[in-house]
């Protein structure tokens, strides 16, 4: 069988894309087929907000993995969610309302006969068609693939952490899965200067009250969004779109980042509750 779409990566990324082309007729559940190495979609994102203690989203209401931006607030409303499940001038909303949202999403759009669970080892050429090698021995055949590959297997450990890895286990990457906050033995050092530092060093703070210090390069780096809200649209969608070199449009997206930055709200809850080093 030929499928129309592959979608290599069941997490926020290839959910959304997955949901987009069934949404707009581009292909049929039965047609397209959502690779991943887990057995239902979203596991690292759902591991990885509940590790580090994430209540609200970043981002306002309206984005979320659905095509209509209404369409959490309509889910919120039909399921009767209550307001405060929304924070903020932004109505962020609350990560489980979030994750209710995405898997009736997934759902309703019987994403589910999509799912085919594997780890991806190769993709060749054959022809006008695409063939995508799954570790079980599986070989699928599409005639377009999407590549909507996380991070979060891509750990990056600077050279300093290579000579402490291995004393007492005691230094993880937040994404390790090896990480168990339970087992550390304070005092605790967070190492970053970003959100998922300052979630993480918050988690931290009210499970080892005082035995927690955020170390970080810089000033606390304060933006609402990690990009500005002008690239939502064609303010500065216009000019990018008229960028034909990928590596130019690849540092232009790097730049547009507000990286290593945090919202307002817990800036406030880091700078009261935690001790802090700039190093």
């Amino acid at each position: 069988m030929v499928y129309d779409w592959i979608v290599v990566g069941g997490g926020i990324q290839g959910t959304t894309i997955a949901a987009f082309l069934v949404k707009n007729n581009k292909v049929s559940p039965g047609k397209l087929r959502i690779i991943d190495p887990h057995k239902m979609p979203l596991v690292q994102w759902t591991k990885n907000t509940e590790k580090i203690g994430m209540k609200f989203l970043r981002s306002p209401f309206v984005h979320h993995l659905d095509v209509d931006p209404f369409s959490l607030r309509s889910f919120a409303v039909n399921h009767q969610w209550k307001k405060s499940e929304f924070y903020g001038m932004y109505k962020r909303p609350s990560l489980e309302i979030f994750n209710e949202h995405s898997q009736s999403l997934f759902q309703d759009l019987g994403l589910g006969e999509s799912w085919h669970q594997g780890f991806v080892t190769g993709i060749d050429r054959e022809n006008e068609d695409w063939i995508i090698s799954v570790d079980e021995g599986d070989h699928l055949k599409s005639k377009n693939v999407v590549l909507a590959l996380s991070i979060n297997d891509q750990l990056y450990f600077p050279e300093w952490a290579d000579s402490v890895m291995n004393e007492q286990n005691q230094l993880f990457h937040i994404f390790d899965e090896a990480a168990d906050f339970s087992a550390l033995q304070p005092p605790i050092s967070v190492v970053g200067g970003g959100i998922t530092a300052a979630h993480t060093a918050i988690k931290l703070s009210a499970l080892y009250p005082g035995q927690v210090t955020l170390i970080k390069r810089h000033p606390f780096r304060v933006c609402d969004f990690d990009s500005d809200p002008g690239w939502l649209g064609p303010k500065y969608q216009k000019n990018y779109q008229r960028i034909q070199d990928y590596s130019e449009r690849r540092e232009v997206i790097k730049k547009a980042r507000n990286r290593g930055s945090l919202p307002s709200e817990y800036y406030f809850i880091s700078f009261g509750n935690l001790k802090m080093i700039k190093s």
